[in-house]
């Protein structure tokens, strides 16, 4: 077992000019080829890790987000597997020991976006709802919709195509199937959903390495050790909070966990230290709705946005609250960041408001108060 570096790589850089492929499905073809010919040449041998997608990114000309979804794809066919905090290796894809959590998560998000089309009764060559409409039906996050999407298009289910501006939708062109095993998959048994297979796995990993009263990981951490978004893990964690398991606090307090079962009840300091009728994340997902509106408002694709601090003073929060949206916006793949002296934070794709507009209001009605 060692870790490569790009001196490893022994094939040309990808041309994403050259094909209509999505650059993410371009980019996962190219790892398949990558570690094929590495392997075939005594380059690179099972168990070896692969560079960080930070340092592909860089070297690639790409986002991480990008590097991040094509590893996704390429895990998805058996050749990666990623291990907490050292990094994703390559492993035996003929092996019949390949863990599949992922792959089973994105086969149920692709059975529940089939179920959503055969319903809605859409028919061939019709677009289906977008990316949005579909994560708001199956409280599912916007990254694994589109990956999951990107799936059923190399399968020839779906196409994407541009339609106004620089947005893009999806077309239905072959008709959906499901199988009995599809349905036991998921789509009509809620346990099955990300959110609740994290809260399972999120829970006894809580209970095994922390102690009653100890501050456990950031949400921020959860996600990268989960490879999830911030808002699954959020969702995870108000799970987790109903059930008396951990108590949020706010700010440099952070969450700790309180080794209670769900009937023992919280004692009056604990319900002074934090109000368990408020939604603990609603700042910053405040803050996360008015940022994708001042964006959509005043940018456009391929600006630079204003620096943090000075988005914090349009939008009268801190700047780390500013950093915690922006790190949802990166998650989705709306924003890439550039390093040097041409740098900055610059847009790739326009958020969705309309639909996160409608839904906040209807679980937030007071953040009416927040626009006046």
């Amino acid at each position: 077992m060692r870790y490569l570096t790009l001196d490893d790589i022994k094939i040309p850089k990808p041309d994403f000019s050259q094909s209509k492929l999505p650059k993410v499905q371009i980019l996962a073809n190219w790892l398949v080829d990558w570690i094929k010919h590495s392997l075939d040449h005594g380059i690179a041998d099972f168990g070896d890790f692969i560079p960080s997608k930070e340092i592909l990114a860089k070297y690639l000309n790409v986002s991480s987000a990008t590097v991040q979804n094509s590893i996704r794809i390429v895990k998805n066919l058996g050749f990666f597997c990623s291990k907490q905090s050292r990094g994703t290796y390559i492993q035996d894809f003929n092996s019949k020991d390949i863990n599949r959590d992922d792959i089973a998560k994105d086969t149920i998000t692709e059975c529940k976006i089939k179920k959503i089309v055969i319903d809605d009764k859409i028919p061939i060559g019709k677009q289906i709802p977008n990316v949005a409409n579909l994560s708001n039906r199956t409280d599912i996050s916007k990254n694994t919709i589109r990956m999951a999407l990107l799936n059923l298009a190399q399968k020839g289910y779906l196409e994407k195509i541009q339609s106004k501006g620089n947005k893009f939708c999806w077309i239905y062109r072959k008709e959906f199937i499901l199988s009995k095993e599809e349905i036991l998959n998921g789509i009509e048994d809620e346990n099955y959903t990300l959110t609740h297979q994290l809260v399972g796995k999120i829970r006894e990993y809580i209970k095994k390495t922390y102690k009653p009263g100890d501050k456990i990981h950031s949400n921020k951490a959860f996600s990268r050790m989960f490879e999830v978004s911030i808002k699954t893990i959020n969702d995870v964690m108000k799970t987790l909070s109903s059930q008396k398991l951990i108590l949020p606090r706010r700010g440099r307090y952070g969450t700790i966990y309180l080794g209670k079962n769900d009937k023992t009840e919280f004692t009056t300091l604990e319900r002074k230290k934090t109000n368990l009728n408020q939604n603990y994340s609603y700042s910053w997902q405040k803050a996360l709705l008015h940022l994708k509106k001042h964006i959509v408002q005043n940018y456009e694709i391929g600006d630079r946005i204003a620096p943090i601090r000075e988005l914090a003073q349009i939008l009268s929060v801190s700047p780390n609250t500013i950093r915690r949206a922006l790190s949802d916006l990166f998650i989705s793949g709306y924003l890439i960041s550039k390093r040097g002296k041409n740098g900055g934070i610059f847009i790739i794709d326009k958020p969705d408001i309309e639909t996160d507009s409608y839904r906040w209001l209807a679980l937030n009605p007071k953040v009416v108060e927040f626009n006046n």
